[in-house]
């Protein structure tokens, strides 16, 4: 069962239609990046199938501190029984939470896909995720480094299996995993260094044909050095005065502040459309051309 995953970044990039480049008076200086979440799509709810329980029981819960290497197809389902692998080894995906489910919304006769189930999953593995990976939120949000979560099979499930696993796993580009560092992951984005190799880059101007974004340790024409907010989650889309031409405006200024004035240097900005606002996107981005 297919669950979509989407970064906001992902979004608010593929849908502006609009990147202002502008070459300034300042300098090229060393370059600087601050450092998500996810927004699962539930599926609708339905009704779970009771099945025979005598005699048969439900597998352990996955524990915090394993490790798995799992494809990019498989952070967009329910369920996942991938074995692990020892965290020494290559892999993906890090488990830094499991969470329980509440007895009010996982029950008897309750499908999986259940939006209250998938709700409670998602919400709670991305509060954890921001307590264990670091940084602020617009770090969070100029990190490749995300948060995805399974939850039991169904027939585990139906059995008696009650929890959310909640991984880090992170976007070396559109469609593929990277391989996660062998040393702890908590507090990674505490360390403003850990964006040279998890920051969110891009292979050619934002917006523009070909366009696709990657995770700044590949190859990258931009870098993403500031992730501005436009508005509080209830706040109503702010028009194109704040979006395009204050962010513009702002985005100069982190530019000038990051890298000096001296020299010539390219930014672009890129901002919510009201679609990606109704989503939840409250961040502009503000981009920096690293290569000639």
């Amino acid at each position: 069962m297919p669950r979509h995953v989407t970064r906001p970044i992902d979004v608010l990039v593929s849908a502006v239609a609009v990147v202002t480049l502008t070459v300034a008076c300042s300098p090229s200086g060393p370059q600087a990046g601050d450092g998500e979440t996810r927004s699962p799509r539930s599926a609708a709810a339905g009704a779970g199938s009771t099945i025979e329980t005598a005699g048969q029981s439900a597998p352990p819960q996955p524990r915090v501190g394993e490790c798995r290497n799992l494809g990019y197809a498989e952070i967009s389902l329910f369920s996942d029984t991938t074995r692990t692998t020892p965290c020494a080894k290559k892999h993906t995906a890090y488990t830094f939470a499991v969470k329980k489910l509440p007895r009010d919304i996982a029950f008897t006769g309750v499908a999986i896909e259940n939006d209250a189930v998938q709700n409670f999953a998602g919400e709670s593995c991305r509060t954890a995720f921001a307590r264990f990976i670091g940084g602020d939120a617009a770090e969070r949000a100029l990190s490749r480094l995300t948060v995805t979560y399974f939850v039991p099979n169904q027939r585990h499930f139906d059995l008696g299996a009650r929890w959310v696993r909640c991984d880090v796993v992170a976007l070396q580009s559109a469609n593929v995993l990277a391989d996660l560092p062998r040393q702890k992951l908590r507090g990674i984005l505490n360390d403003h260094g850990a964006l040279d190799r998890f920051g969110v880059c891009s292979t050619t101007e934002p917006g523009s044909a070909g366009f696709k974004l990657v995770m700044c340790s590949q190859d990258h024409a931009y870098r993403a050095l500031a992730a501005l907010r436009l508005g509080g989650s209830d706040a109503p889309y702010p028009g194109e005065q704040v979006t395009r031409i204050d962010g513009r405006q702002r985005c100069k200024h982190v530019v000038d502040d990051v890298l000096r004035p001296g020299g010539g240097y390219t930014f672009g900005w890129t901002y919510p459309s009201p679609s990606d606002w109704q989503a939840g996107q409250r961040f502009g981005y503000c981009w920096h051309k690293t290569t000639g």
